[in-house]
């Protein structure tokens, strides 16, 4: 396919979508008729729309007050409704369009959605057209650069409810079926309309002229009123923030039991998985309300920035989703600054980005997109935590109340339009003298980002910067914003060449990425290495500055820049470390190094001396607070204790098994088990446990009615070390007893477990049939193929010759997978003597 040929052409403009639904729940189908109001600029006899898994019963066109036929061909593949006439037109032009579609059960396009009343199966009716879906809906020009008005009538049975992005103009009761019509919405594009069928409760409430309503199944509602607040106090805070009040008249938050991805912006109707809309204080963990805080905020600035201003096409995504992910974190921080959110922004945004960015497969931020498969596989974590980073990045270099301006007038002057990345430099640079401009365009048109390399030499510090990459392979260079601390100073600066000098004086010691802002990494001196020891081990420095030196340092070991002996001489530094977001880093270092060595022969020798390395560290944390939660603690301290069981667990800690073991069989009798502590004693059990356990835990997961509960048990029965074990679970994972939404978490789960190493391939093998029918669901499928290479360590070739007899059509995401894959078994390889030696 040549470049962009599924584009469609620029010459028919749509002005409005009148479209009407009858939806039957019973037989999953719908039916369809739209009139789409056009505007043709040129003359033409033919006109190009989106369409796909639809049958178009009729098409026509009326054009000066007279019919005129269409002969119809829809390209499915291509993914194209192509509609020919006799005739040339120009100007305006009503088409009209009837077709019919299913609701599937792939979670994408308008599909269904079951759910268990009463123990009796029922279901709902839902939709999820971002990226290129509202296309399996009904026919359209989807792509986001075509905004257009919407007026939404549906059919429905007289008992259901519907919801769209607008609040209800007028129903009536026609026979047995209910006639329910929508207020038109303003100019939008086609992937955030929303259409929801079924038997609903709303929570409502008003923050001024605006409707609130959380939406959930019956029986859940009252799970809503946490969320309820938090939706009142961050719209709040992005209409100040943004200076534009929320437009829309109405806002619904709805839970749904059915849903691939974590939640999704439609305007006005904001849809989500029920583990992350719903709070139940007596089953939902401190983990989960910071991630429902955090998923609810980044919704709502899609309100915003995604919603109200929509970029041109999907080489921007990242200026809907880093610019969503940024602003999340300081909403939530604003209004719980104790829960530390800088923290967890380092370790799920700016890792995660780093881990797949220093790939010479990544892609730019602005990226060129081929075909609509690379549409799907670039919701990823450069769109979404790279960006984020990098406006945080400029946020920090420009001052906050400058970049807010910027940010303000970028949506101002883009309203109810599109908007390229182009327009938001220029917004910034108008509020600032600084060269934002350069700095940002050299962050996001080129893939990677820098390793900047330090030596001091006669009171100069040398700064070089070159692309964190295995090998170093090219010459890229950024313009640098630079925070360095020394004993006795602040330095500001911008690295905008291949080399730098900067004079440090009589400065004994340096620190550079001060407040980890900057998205690169560092390289010190040995000498210089040493005397930021004592100021880890004192703690002189911060918590983030603690965690970026020795997260650099274990990088540098996976990159090839130095042995993994440097780093574990190095963490050993850490000793008394008491913060949650370093101490995690540290067990997740450690964790891997577990990952890609244990199933070695050797490993015994070596386990038995690292597994101590930090035992007393975590014992005196859990020695200090105790196995059960205290009132009011502080949140630092509950996500502590479950990190300290969680890692005395995986070393094998026999008074933490034994206590975890009571915990378990006292939970069997009474179900009462804090939620803080429930996933580190499940996952024990099952990793130390046998067939009777695996037994156990399954029961637990099919009668428990709590999503996170769920999402728990499915971590915890991945985790189990017998194969046999392994495979019934992988066969439970395609049973309709679990939730296609799920698979993701069962297959990455099982693919952390060193164990499945021998198992997931002949599975995948003999199960390969039924795992590709998900290829339909788009994102969740390209997750899955992650999972299952990212399992394969010192297996490349065999998993790399499945792929090449079973392919598949999302080769960037084959190829970034297989690239991973091979960084992290070069290191393994690299570093084997190197272990050896050191433990010997």
């Amino acid at each position: 396919m040549k470049t962009e040929s599924f584009r469609l052409p620029e010459n028919v403009r749509p002005i409005n979508y009148n479209l009407f639904f009858e939806v039957d729940l019973k037989k999953f189908k719908f039916s369809g008729k739209e009139i789409i109001y056009l505007n043709i600029l040129k003359p033409t006899s033919k006109i190009i729309l989106n369409a796909r898994d639809l049958e178009i019963k009729n098409a026509f066109l009326s054009y000066d007050k007279k019919s005129i036929k269409t002969k119809v061909r829809l390209e499915n593949e291509k993914e194209l409704l192509k509609l020919t006439f006799n005739k040339y037109i120009k100007g305006q032009v009503k088409l009209y369009l009837e077709f019919i579609g299913k609701l599937t059960d792939s979670l994408v396009g308008f599909y269904r959605s079951k759910y268990f009343l009463n123990k009796r199966k029922k279901f709902l009716a839902t939709t999820q057209f971002e990226a290129p879906y509202a296309r399996r809906c009904f026919p359209c020009f989807d792509e986001p650069q075509y905004k257009s008005t919407f007026d939404v009538t549906i059919k429905i049975d007289k008992n259901l409810k519907a919801i769209s992005n607008m609040p209800i103009k007028e129903e009536h009761i026609e026979r047995n079926k209910k006639i329910v019509k929508f207020y038109r919405t303003p100019r939008m594009s086609t992937y955030l309309l929303y259409i929801g069928v079924g038997d609903f409760e709303f929570l409502e409430d008003k923050l001024g002229k605006t409707t609130i309503r959380i939406v959930t199944t019956p029986g859940k509602r009252n799970q809503g009123r946490f969320a309820l607040e938090l939706t009142k106090k961050f719209l709040s805070y992005f209409q100040e923030y943004s200076g534009i009040a929320y437009p829309l008249p109405k806002l619904d938050m709805i839970a749904l039991p059915d849903f691939a991805a974590g939640a999704m912006e439609n305007w006005g109707a904001i849809t989500f998985r029920e583990i992350y809309l719903l709070f139940d204080p007596k089953m939902t963990s401190t983990t989960i309300k910071k991630r429902i805080a955090m998923i609810i905020a980044h919704e709502l600035w899609h309100m915003w920035s995604g919603d109200l201003v929509t970029m041109k096409w999907w080489n921007d995504l990242w200026l809907n989703e880093s610019f969503a992910t940024f602003m999340a974190y300081k909403a939530v921080d604003h209004f719980f600054p104790e829960w530390n959110m800088w923290e967890d922004f380092i370790n799920d945004e700016t890792e995660r980005a780093f881990t797949d960015d220093c790939l010479k497969s990544t892609h730019p931020i602005e990226v060129e997109v081929k075909n609509p498969n690379q549409i799907e596989e670039i919701f990823d974590a450069i769109s979404y935590s790279k960006g984020g980073s990098i406006l945080r990045m400029l946020e920090g270099y420009m001052g906050e109340e400058l970049f807010r301006k910027g940010v303000s007038k970028y949506l101002s002057d883009n309203k109810y339009g599109n908007a390229t990345s182009e327009d938001l430099w220029n917004s910034l640079s108008k509020v600032s003298d600084k060269p934002i401009k350069k700095i940002a365009e050299s962050w996001i048109k080129q893939p990677g980002y820098p390793l900047v390399e330090s030596e001091l030499k006669d009171g100069k510090l040398i700064l070089k910067q070159k692309r964190f990459v295995p090998d170093h392979i090219d010459n890229k260079q950024w313009y640098i914003p630079l925070i360095i601390k020394t004993n006795d100073k602040l330095l500001v600066e911008l690295l905008d060449k291949p080399k730098k000098e900067l004079s440090l004086g009589s400065s004994e010691w340096f620190k550079i990425n001060y407040g980890q802002i900057g998205f690169y990494r560092v390289k010190y001196p040995d000498e210089n290495l040493s005397k930021l020891k004592f100021l880890i081990s004192s703690k002189t420095l911060p918590p983030l500055d603690r965690w970026g030196i020795q997260n650099d340092l274990f990088e540098l070991s996976v990159n090839g820049d130095v042995d993994l002996d440097k780093y574990l001489d190095f963490v050993r530094t850490f000793y008394n470390e008491d913060n949650y977001l370093v101490l995690r880093d540290i067990y997740q270092n450690i964790r891997n190094i577990y990952f890609v060595y244990s199933q070695e022969q050797f490993w015994n020798s070596i386990w038995s001396k690292l597994k101590n390395y930090h035992k007393e560290t975590f014992q005196k944390i859990l020695e200090r607070l105790g196995w059960e939660p205290k009132k009011d603690e502080s949140q630092k301290d509950t996500l502590l204790r479950e990190l300290a069981i969680r890692y005395l667990a995986f070393i094998e800690d026999a008074e933490v098994l034994r206590k975890g073991k009571e915990k378990f069989e006292y939970y069997l009798k009474t179900r009462k088990l804090h939620p803080d502590v429930k996933s580190p004693v499940f996952y024990m059990m099952a990793a130390n446990g046998d067939e009777k356990i695996y037994k156990t835990l399954l029961e637990l997961y099919l009668k428990t009615k709590s999503p996170e509960e769920k999402r728990i048990l499915l971590i915890a029965l991945s985790q189990f070390k017998n194969p046999e074990i392994l495979k019934k679970f992988l066969d439970f994972s395609l049973s309709q007893k679990v939730r296609t939404q799920d698979l993701v978490i069962v297959f990455s789960s099982v693919a952390s477990n060193p164990r499945s190493r021998t198992v997931l391939l002949p599975w995948l093998k003999k199960n390969w049939k039924k795992i590709k029918t998900y290829e339909k669901s788009g994102k969740l499928f390209v997750n899955l193929l992650e999972a299952f290479i990212a399992a394969h360590v010192g297996k490349e070739n065999e998993i790399k010759q499945f792929f090449a007899f079973h392919p598949v059509k999302y080769k960037m995401t084959l190829e970034r997978a297989f690239e991973k894959l091979h960084r992290i078994s070069s290191w393994a390889e690299r570093n084997k003597e190197v272990l050896i030696q050191y433990f010997s």
